[in-house]
């Protein structure tokens, strides 16, 4: 019973995410238009949080090697890496407005869009086969058996209804100017992003060798 209530037990910065995303509707009527806009800050922060991620999860692999851990970890790196590549629109918030000469990264980017859908196939087919390959269904059982962050997962389900209804997708829409639709949209995906980095933090660290170890020494 005591490991059961441990294991359902959300941790402090989980409880922090869910107030910031219940503030999510406030805090849209304060930010300034700036904010929201493509390219904004807003989007900005939700790129630095995918980067971030997807570091975490390499050096997760680095530490956890040769452990089935690791290609856990591994293969959550493209994921991030792909959430990030989508929220700068493929590249193409780089690119100048109509008109502008393009030169430098603006116009490497012209020239790497139609690789774009063979890059994503090939990574998606890696990920694929490495978890087919390695088993990494394994290491994912148990870590959800270990501990299930089920608040940050309620959260990552909670803020993709309110980028939904912000977005005005599936029947769904917000009665509010669409400058504020927007920072909410920004907001609760910026909200869902870093739950997912806990989601990652919580599930690698359960499913690691010292995890394991400390899992076997109490049945012991």
């Amino acid at each position: 019973m005591q490991r059961l209530s441990s294991s359902l037990r959300a941790r402090p910065w989980e409880w922090l995410l869910l107030a910031v995303l219940l503030l999510g509707y406030p805090l849209s009527a304060l930010l300034t238009p700036a904010w929201s806009v493509e390219n904004g800050i807003l989007e900005n922060l939700q790129v630095v949080v995918l980067a971030g991620g997807m570091v975490h999860a390499l050096m997760l692999f680095q530490a956890s090697r040769p452990a089935r851990s690791a290609m856990l970890a591994l293969c959550a790196a493209p994921v991030w890496l792909l959430l990030a590549a989508r929220e700068l629109s493929w590249g193409r918030v780089l690119l100048p407005e109509p008109g502008q000469s393009l030169g430098g990264l603006a116009g490497s980017v012209v020239w790497l869009q139609p690789l774009l859908r063979p890059v994503v196939l090939v990574l998606v087919l890696w990920m694929l086969l490495a978890a087919w390959r390695h088993r990494i269904d394994q290491p994912l059982r148990s870590a959800f058996a270990r501990r299930t962050p089920w608040l940050c997962l309620g959260i990552v389900l909670a803020a993709g209804m309110g980028s939904t209804c912000a977005e005005g997708h599936m029947g769904c829409s917000l009665t509010l100017p669409a400058t504020r639709s927007q920072a909410i949209e920004e907001l609760v995906e910026l909200v869902a992003y870093a739950a997912l980095w806990m989601i990652q933090f919580s599930l690698l660290q359960a499913s690691g060798p010292r995890a394991a170890g400390k899992v076997g020494s109490q049945v012991a």
